[in-house]
């Protein structure tokens, strides 16, 4: 089932509640849109320069009373207490992998929940399932994405992952664990809103392609064909999904948006240049190969293949 990793995902997230604006940032513009915080007592670290007396003073308050939230722990795997014996020794620990790590887990997704996702992926087999700005996408329902940032006066990179809600024109939403730390004294997990800038965006890692298990498809096949047949021309569009769209080739400027599907398809046992395709609708079964001795790849691709009944098709890549 295609969408069974959005009914996942939907379950997980609802532990989350839905409320109005919350709170604003002023300096970011970043809303929160609901919360699941980790726990009591919510005491903000002093900062440094308020000397050490100060951090023994925050430390015995920190250490009495701790309540541990079940929702926070469900979501993160951590608890207020690991998250308060950290912060003691000077540690800067929050809880946006463990989130991103748990809600992977949820849709039967292991090996996400670190830093350096792409590099986490290639190890994984899985490249093909992280895509960068630069496609001219944007994150859907799920995706795990990584920014990373430098603070003007601090020693360290600013590392975070997320999870893409949707993208609303310049607006984002999205669902992330770290939205707290030593600062305010507590960690939390909330739906959050914010400009969609990729300024400081990584990339993401498309849930639906790698929850599916779909292998990469090949870049030559991926993007909209002409197919002939006889007397007859078809738009087919292939996309990293292995999903296939059929339309009548219609000449003029809108011969692709404005032109409804024949019918829908399926790409089915891709072995090296060759492949099958099998209808929706229709329930038929093409074939095809790449036609490498006559392709310049990236400029002109071209493909040979045989219909359902038989008779031969041609295509060429737009």
């Amino acid at each position: 089932m295609a969408d069974d990793y959005k009914t996942k995902l939907d379950s997980f997230f609802s532990l989350v509640p839905k409320t109005g604006l919350s709170q604003r940032n002023n300096i970011t513009g970043t809303e929160y849109y609901g919360e699941v915080g980790s726990g009591e007592p919510r005491i903000s670290r002093p900062p440094k320069t308020d000397g050490e007396e100060k951090r023994k003073e925050w430390v015995a308050k920190v250490s009495k009373n701790v309540v541990d939230n079940e929702k926070f722990t469900t979501l993160t795997g951590l608890t207020h207490t690991t998250l308060l014996d950290n912060w003691k020794t000077g540690g800067i620990m929050t809880s946006c992998n463990a989130f991103v790590m748990k809600a992977g887990q949820n849709v039967g997704v292991k090996g996400l929940g670190g830093f350096y996702v792409e590099q986490t992926l290639i190890s994984l087999g899985k490249r093909h399932c992280w895509i960068t700005p630069s496609s001219g996408d944007k994150p859907n329902y799920g995706d795990v994405f990584e920014t990373r940032s430098r603070t003007p006066g601090n020693d360290y990179e600013n590392l975070h992952v997320g999870i893409s809600m949707y993208v609303d024109g310049e607006d984002w939403w999205t669902i992330e664990g770290g939205q707290g730390g030593a600062g305010l004294g507590y960690d939390r997990v909330a739906r959050v809103k914010k400009k969609y800038n990729t300024k400081h965006l990584l990339g993401w890692v498309d849930m639906r392609l790698l929850a599916s298990g779909q292998p990469p498809m090949p870049d030559w096949l991926q993007g909209t064909w002409i197919i002939y047949c006889g007397n007859k021309n078809y738009i087919y569009t292939f996309n990293r999904y292995g999903e296939v769209s059929q339309k009548a080739y219609r000449p003029g400027a809108g011969m692709i948006a404005d032109t409804p599907n024949l019918d829908t398809g399926t790409t089915q046992g891709m072995l090296g240049d060759s492949f099958k395709l099998r209808w929706n609708g229709e329930g038929g079964v093409e074939s095809f190969t790449y036609d490498r001795w006559n392709s310049c790849p990236g400029l002109l691709e071209r493909m040979q293949g045989k219909a359902a009944d038989g008779s031969p098709l041609s295509g060429v890549r737009l």
